[in-house]
């Protein structure tokens, strides 16, 4: 495995006078960028174990509070025991947690326990592994002015994870995308198994679609096609030649387009068959080539069809009761006179 020096451990600065500063070189995977990020004690640091079997070194555990504003290159935004980035807060879904490997000889972790004078200065990135990884630090005491921890120029300063929205379990800015996938995984396929159900698929096999001519077009507000009840959205088209049935865009998949020629059409007066418009007055279209297929519509659209047929369809099937004609040979009933003249 190659490994390559910590590429800004030359960037560190020591403090002339008052040499605190200690860099532990690592293996840094490619890709990967690291951020300065500031504490102040008192910290308490825990051990983890020994980094190798020379026993030179200790990897240790830091568990701190997040600042609430950035901690500044100096540390100067610092609360006692909190850490914050250089350039920002921790944010919320950031670990509070930080693991160091320092050498046994050092002993500014004991120093750092009671001490609120005490700054840590660290490189570190975030391990996606509930901590974050410093793998560079140098500690100063406030009694000397502390410098700025440098970064180098590649490295830009990390960037805040995006805030979620208040109401919704997920960011805004992915909601098209959700949407998107909603309709591919959920509404596509109801849409063909509704074709199906219905029987649009079969019609639209025995009735391919024509390029429609010259007629009038307009949307039924119903459409009860077998057990399928389409509301608002069949378009019907009558021309010279044939009626023309369509779906909407946004319910074309699983419907297409078909075209019946006049021949094959009957209407006829039936009745809504379910609760509650049971008994209700509807217009049936019986097609030839899959009879048994019940479709019907409104009375205003079923007449309709039959206006723009020009002729073609007849309207048949029972109509209301007429009404009792009057009998002109039917003696009208005679005033008796109640009283009389003398």
């Amino acid at each position: 495995m190659r490994f390559r020096p910590l590429l800004v451990a030359t960037c560190l600065l020591v403090i002339p006078g008052q040499v605190h500063a200690m860099l532990q070189s690592a293996g840094v995977p490619l890709g990967r960028r690291d951020y300065p990020l500031n504490c102040r004690g008192p910290l308490v640091f825990g051990p983890i174990g020994p980094h190798a079997d020379t026993g030179t070194v200790l990897k240790l555990s830091l568990a701190f509070t997040a600042n609430p504003i950035a901690a500044g290159p100096e540390g100067q935004g610092l609360q006692p025991s909190t850490c914050a980035w250089v350039d920002r807060p921790v944010n919320a879904e950031e670990p509070r947690q930080l693991r160091v490997t320092i050498g046994t000889s050092d002993s500014a972790p004991q120093a750092t326990v009671r001490d609120t004078g005490m700054y840590w200065g660290f490189l570190a990135h975030n391990s996606d592994s509930g901590y974050i990884t410093a793998v560079g630090y140098r500690h100063w005491h406030a009694s000397s002015p502390p410098l700025a921890l440098p970064r180098p120029a590649s490295a830009p300063s990390p960037t805040p994870s995006p805030t979620k929205g208040a109401w919704l379990p997920f960011n805004p800015r992915y909601l098209l995308w959700f949407a998107l996938g909603w309709v591919v995984i959920a509404w596509v396929p109801m849409l063909e198994l509704t074709g199906r159900w219905s029987g649009w698929r079969r019609l639209a096999r025995l009735y391919p679609h024509r390029s429609t001519g010259r007629g009038g077009s307009f949307r039924t507000g119903s459409l009860l096609m077998g057990l399928t009840n389409y509301r608002g959205g069949a378009r019907l088209t009558a021309d010279d030649s044939h009626l023309h049935l369509s779906m909407g865009a946004f319910l074309r998949p699983g419907h297409p387009p078909l075209s019946v020629p006049w021949s094959d059409v009957t209407v006829s007066r039936d009745t809504w068959p379910w609760f509650p418009l049971k008994g209700h007055p509807v217009i049936r279209l019986t097609l030839a080539k899959h009879s048994g297929l019940r479709i019907l519509l409104p009375v205003k659209d079923g007449e309709r069809i039959v206006a723009t047929s020009g002729g073609r369809l007849q309207l048949s099937g029972p109509n209301l009761p007429a009404r009792e004609p009057v009998n002109a040979s039917r003696p009208r009933d005679t005033e008796t006179p109640t009283s009389s003249r003398r």
